[in-house]
């Protein structure tokens, strides 16, 4: 088999592969930083900032939690099985997320918080961890 050849159907494989793992390295629509008020979203000491980082691990002011099972429910919606601890105590949890329409990030069932229901606004702040 000529280098040419060779160097083409190396080539091809390497984008077929690609094209194929490419979901798994894309960042989900929920990841990022999020608070209940943009006014929370400027403020490092807020218990009622968030952050969702590599699609499965979600730290509030004390909490923090590994998500597994994560599966889809909508089209951008996701039920999750939460592993967390905070306050020196462990538990689990089992919410859904979901984008609305608002881009707001709406959290049924979450861990933290009173409220069945948590709404939070985008924050465009950078990471300082």
């Amino acid at each position: 088999m000529r280098a040419t050849t060779r160097f083409a159907l190396v080539l091809s494989l390497g984008a077929a592969l690609a094209s194929q793992c490419a979901s798994v390295f894309a960042a989900h629509p929920y990841e990022g930083f999020w608070a209940s008020t943009r006014k929370d979203c400027r403020n490092d000491d807020s218990p009622n900032r968030m952050s969702i980082e590599g699609g499965n691990r979600l730290y509030w002011y004390e909490t923090r939690c590994r998500a597994s099972e994560i599966t889809a429910d909508g089209k951008l919606g996701w039920t999750m099985k939460l592993a967390c601890e905070g306050e020196g105590e462990k538990f689990r949890s089992n919410p859904r997320v979901s984008i609305a329409a608002d881009g707001r990030l709406v959290m049924d069932n979450g861990p933290v918080g009173q409220a069945k229901r948590q709404t939070y606004v985008r924050c465009e702040i950078t990471k300082k961890r």
